[in-house]
């Protein structure tokens, strides 16, 4: 493969998974910050708890969770590193 077309297809990956972690930056960081400000409650203690129950059958509880997004962010952030670097050698060993 030409080593001009390997340098593109890197660099869209690249700018991809910068993208990625730029969004997952703000939405792990900047996000909450914003909602407690706007809301005036403190959202690290905020849960969510469903309880379905009635009177005839069987009472069910819902916990609400979710994946850590700092490991998303971590991913994506070691993507970008490794590609920004294979664009650097590839660059290097054109010269």
């Amino acid at each position: 493969m030409d080593k001009r077309k390997l340098i593109k297809i890197v660099a869209i990956f690249t700018a991809i998974t910068g993208i990625v972690t730029v969004i997952g930056l703000g939405f792990e960081y900047l996000l909450p910050i914003f909602l407690s400000f706007k809301l005036k409650r403190e959202i690290n203690h905020a849960s969510s708890i469903g309880i379905i129950g009635g009177a005839d059958g069987p009472t069910s509880i819902f916990l609400a969770s979710q994946p850590s997004p700092h490991l998303f962010t971590g991913i994506f952030a070691f993507l970008t590193i490794v590609g920004v670097s294979v664009i650097l050698i590839i660059r290097r060993s054109m010269k």
